[in-house]
C-alpha cells in the first residue's frame, strides 16, 4: 500500500512514512484507501450539514432586522452566543459524564437531525402565525439555543469519528465542511434575496421579499437534514468505518465492564488533555478572537458607515461582511493541508496570539458615533468600506488555517484508543472559544463599547 500520512509525536508536524499504523490491521487500512474519496466527501458533507443549522441561524440577519427591529432583542449580537453556549454546555456534560459514548454515534445523529428539523419548523411557524416581535424573537432564540445544544450531539460526533482514522486528512474534511457550509449558506441566502426581490426592491415589497426568502432558506435546511441522515447511514456500511467504530465501542464496553468510576474517567481525560494542551489552548484562543470580532463589529461598522452618508447599501453590506469572513475561512481550510510542513503546534500557538491584531484593525475602522478613540479613518471613507471587508476576510482565512492544522494534529498525539476522547476534548475547546468570543462580542453591542 502507498505511503500513509502519520503523526510524528515529537515535532507535531504531518509527515509521510513508508510504514503504516501498527494499531490498525492492513485490510482495514486498505479498505480506507479503497473508499477514501467517499469517506472524505461524506465527512465534509456531514459536518457541513450540521454547521448549516448554525449558519442558518446566523445568516438571515436581514430578516431579523426587518422582523424583530421593534423588539427588545439585538439579533446582530445575540444569535451567536445564544447558539454557542448550549453547544458548549451540551458537549461539556457529555464528555464529563461519558454520555456521548453511552448514547452511541447513530443515536446521536438521528436525534440531532430530528431536533434540527423541529427547530426549523418552529422558526418558520412563528412568522406564519405572525407572532408579536417579542414573542417571535423569543421563539427564534429558543430554537437557536436548541440548535446549539443539538450541535453537541451531531458536530461533536463527527469530529470524534474523524479522530478515529489514522491520518489527519479526514479531520481536515470535517474542518473543510465547516468552511464550505459557511460560504454556501450565506451565498445561497444572498442569491435567494436577489432572485426574489432583485438588487433594489420597492420599499413596500421589502417585508414580503424577506418573508419569502426566509421561508425558502429554512425549507432547504430541512431538506439538508434528511440528506445528512441518509449519507451517515451509507457511511456506516463501509467495512473500515464499521471496524473503527466497533473497536471504539469495544474499548468503551471494556471500560464499562471494568466499572470505570467517574474519578478514573476524569483522570483519563485529564491525562489526554495534558498531552494535547497546546492544540487545545490554540483552538480556544482562535475562536475567542474570531467570534469577538465577527459578525457584530463588522455589521455595526457597515451600518454606521452607511448612515454617515445616508447610503442605502447598509443591508447588503451585512451580507458582504458574512461573505468575506466565510470565504476567508473556506480558503484557509482548503489551503491548510498544503501548509502542514510549514507549521508546528508551537508556531500555530504563536500565530493565534498575534492575530488579535486583526481585532484591533477592525476597531480602527469602526466610526463608533464619536465614542471610539481608536477610529482613524474618518478621512478615508471609501477605503474604510473596503478595509472592514478585507480584515474580515483575513480573520476568516487565519481561522481556517490555524484551526484546521491544530485540530488535525491534536488527536494524533495520543494512542488510537484515546483518539475519540481527544477529539471530543478538542471539540470542547473549540466550542468554549466560540461561546466566550461571541459573549464578549455581545457585550460590545449590548453596552455599545467603543460605539459598537
Amino acid at each position: 500500500m502507498g505511503s500513509t500520512p502519520i503523526m510524528e509525536q515529537k515535532s507535531a508536524k504531518l509527515i509521510i512514512y513508508d510504514d503504516i499504523d501498527e494499531e490498525i490491521p492492513y485490510h482495514v487500512l486498505d479498505n480506507i484507501q479503497e473508499n477514501r474519496r467517499f469517506i472524505w466527501w461524506a465527512l465534509l458533507f456531514l459536518n457541513g450539514s450540521c454547521l448549516w443549522a448554525y449558519y442558518s441561524c446566523l445568516s438571515a440577519q436581514t430578516y431579523y432586522s426587518a422582523r424583530f427591529g421593534n423588539s427588545s432583542f439585538n439579533f446582530a449580537y445575540l444569535t451567536t452566543p445564544v447558539t454557542t453556549w448550549p453547544m458548549f454546555l451540551g458537549t461539556f456534560f457529555q464528555v464529563i459524564f461519558g454520555w456521548d459514548k453511552k448514547l452511541g454515534l447513530w443515536n446521536r445523529v438521528l436525534i440531532g437531525y430530528s431536533l434540527f428539523m423541529l427547530c426549523a419548523l418552529a422558526v418558520i411557524l412563528q412568522d406564519v402565525f405572525d407572532a408579536s416581535p417579542n414573542t417571535g424573537g423569543a421563539i427564534v432564540l429558543v430554537a437557536f439555543g436548541v440548535v446549539g445544544f443539538t450541535n453537541s450531539l451531531t458536530e461533536a460526533a463527527f469530529y470524534a469519528l474523524s479522530a478515529l482514522f489514522p491520518e489527519a486528512a479526514f479531520t481536515n474534511a470535517i474542518q473543510l465542511g465547516n468552511g464550505t457550509s459557511g460560504i454556501i449558506n450565506i451565498t445561497f441566502n444572498t442569491l435567494i434575496q436577489l432572485c426574489v426581490g432583485g438588487i433594489q426592491p420597492e420599499p413596500d415589497d421589502t417585508a414580503d421579499i424577506q418573508k419569502i426568502s426566509f421561508y425558502i432558506f429554512f425549507s432547504v435546511f430541512i431538506v439538508v437534514c434528511f440528506l445528512a441522515v441518509f449519507c451517515f447511514h451509507k457511511l456506516l456500511r463501509i467495512p473500515s468505518v464499521h471496524y473503527l467504530m466497533e473497536r471504539n465501542d469495544l474499548e468503551t464496553a471494556k471500560r464499562a465492564a471494568n466499572r470505570e468510576t467517574y474519578p478514573e474517567m476524569w483522570a483519563r481525560l485529564m491525562r489526554i488533555s495534558r498531552v494535547i494542551i497546546l492544540p487545545l489552548t490554540s483552538q480556544f484562543i482562535i475562536y475567542t478572537c474570531s467570534l469577538t470580532a465577527f459578525p457584530g463589529i463588522g455589521i455595526s461598522s457597515g451600518n454606521q458607515l452607511a448612515a454617515l452618508h445616508n447610503a442605502t447599501w447598509g443591508t447588503w453590506y451585512v451580507n458582504g461582511v458574512l461573505l468575506c469572513y466565510n470565504y476567508g475561512d473556506f480558503f484557509g481550510r482548503v489551503l491548510s493541508p498544503k501548509l502542514y510542513p510549514y507549521f508546528s503546534l508551537e508556531s500555530c500557538f504563536t500565530w493565534t496570539l498575534l492575530r488579535w491584531g486583526l481585532f484591533v484593525c477592525l476597531l480602527l475602522g469602526l466610526p463608533g458615533d464619536g465614542q471610539n478613540p481608536l477610529f482613524c479613518m474618518g478621512h478615508v471613507y471609501d477605503f474604510n468600506v473596503f478595509w472592514q471587508l478585507f480584515v474580515n476576510f483575513a480573520l476568516g482565512l487565519s481561522t481556517g488555517v490555524l484551526s484546521t492544522i491544530t485540530f488535525g494534529l491534536g488527536p494524533r498525539l495520543v494512542p488510537q484508543d484515546d483518539r475519540e476522547s481527544a477529539g471530543a476534548i478538542m471539540c470542547l475547546g473549540l466550542f468554549l472559544g466560540i461561546s466566550t468570543g461571541s459573549t464578549i462580542g455581545w457585550r460590545f453591542g449590548q453596552n455599545h463599547w467603543l460605539g459598537a
